[in-house]
């Protein structure tokens, strides 16, 4: 990883009033963005760097010092005259929290300000920790785990966002409906993690935040136009426009997996109810039709093979495409196919340049060959395809981006 990093931006626009205070804190976001991007360097490096006067970079650079956002170094070499005083971004002055809350799991990771990772944590989840509360209880529990294990006082957290798998609404924090989490229905997710933790939280949907962690550090690091796609036991998509995440009028944007499948009549879409693209290939969905493929095709693999053939996971079978195992084959066409016209459709209506394929069945690397062979044949609405750069990790990227950027203001404003 690298040790320094820009401020990313907030993923949603932002109107700032026009005030003197404005013009200072714009210089002084610059002035750290020019540090952390030629650190160390002295004044007269950001004076060159910005072209800025050296009165407005003093005075923005102890602003920033009285932030403890920068501190010294000492002198630097010097070219004849007299050494010159470093400066260097504290990235020690704070740390941010990110939990990824899945239908089994949570996961979490502690970062510095640079954007480096400290350490990382997960837990499984237990029946009675899937509610709202014992959630809560163990993300808090988490918390302070990272902070012990690193040396890190708590205190020092300054933000933590949160990923939700369901819709959420981000102003208000609250998680409108999470399928895989029984009685997840408008759940204050934010209120109740600021009052356990203490700290300033933000609730974000999960795959919005994989989508922020690929444009911050992954896949479509510089892509304003993309789309990500994942695929586990679930599907959805995060939508990047002209840099900006797009969540729509009513938090739905992206919730793919209610696409309808070719072929089949569309049913009503219910939220406590899985949507039919989901159900296809989500997963579940392909654990199902490899089942179909092998008591249709493979007659012959009987008893004790079936039942083991039976028991693989989507990757797994995946992986035996990979081997040259035609039944496993068939499956990935299958689910190529789908995903293809899919992909084609979001096409059709966003024209993205890119679209990042992620998730742990979704970057299987089977899986994204014979997707892409599809999308080619296309004469036009043909994104270029990637796979996921950050893997499982791109949800806790997001949200550290989000955190950090929701501290920038917090500290220059």
């Amino acid at each position: 990883m690298p040790k320094t990093f820009s401020f990313p931006p907030l993923p949603s626009p932002r109107t700032i009033p026009s005030r003197p205070s404005h013009l200072r804190q714009t210089n002084a976001r610059g002035l750290l963005q020019l540090l952390q991007e030629h650190d160390p360097c002295s004044k007269a490096d950001l004076v060159r760097y910005s072209g800025l006067s050296a009165p407005t970079v003093s005075s923005g650079i102890a602003h920033l010092e009285a932030l403890g956002l920068v501190e010294q170094l000492g002198d630097g070499e010097s070219s004849g005259g007299r050494p010159p005083g470093l400066l260097r971004f504290n990235v020690r002055h704070g740390y941010v929290a990110a939990a990824d809350i899945g239908g089994t799991r949570v996961r979490m990771l502690l970062s510095d300000m640079g954007g480096n990772v400290i350490t990382q944590w997960s837990v499984m989840l237990s029946a009675k920790q899937k509610t709202p509360e014992g959630v809560c209880s163990l993300v808090v529990e988490g918390l302070k785990t990272m902070c012990r294990q690193s040396g890190t006082p708590v205190r020092k957290v300054l933000h933590l966002t949160a990923g939700a798998p369901g819709i959420t609404n981000v102003d208000t924090g609250l998680v409108l409906s999470a399928p895989n989490l029984e009685g997840w229905d408008d759940v204050p997710l934010r209120a109740l993690l600021e009052r356990e933790a203490g700290i300033p939280c933000m609730v974000e949907n999960d795959t919005n935040l994989a989508a922020v962690g690929e444009f911050w550090r992954g896949a479509a690091s510089g892509v304003n136009n993309f789309v990500f796609i994942a695929m586990g036991t679930g599907v959805g998509a995060g939508i990047f426009i002209n840099g900006q995440l797009h969540r729509g009028a009513k938090w739905n944007a992206g919730e793919i997996g209610y696409f309808g499948v070719g072929g089949k009549k569309r049913p009503p879409m219910k939220v406590h109810e899985l949507g039919q693209l989901e159900q296809a290939i989500g997963g579940l969905g392909i654990e199902g039709e490899w089942r179909k493929i092998l008591q249709r095709n493979d007659p012959a693999r009987a008893g004790e093979l079936i039942d083991q053939l039976n028991a693989l996971k989507a990757t797994q079978i995946f992986d035996l495409a990979a081997e040259g195992d035609r039944a496993a084959g068939e499956l990935v066409r299958y689910t190529a196919g789908i995903l293809a016209d899919t992909i084609a459709d979001i096409s059709l209506l966003l024209n993205p340049d890119v679209v990042v394929l992620g998730g742990g069945v979704g970057s299987h690397p089977e899986l994204c060959r014979g997707t892409e062979k599809l999308v080619q044949r296309h004469e036009f609405a043909q994104p270029m395809l990637r796979s996921s750069s950050l893997g499982t990790q791109a949800q806790l990227f997001g949200a550290v981006s989000i955190s950090l950027a929701a501290v920038e203001e917090q500290i220059l404003d």
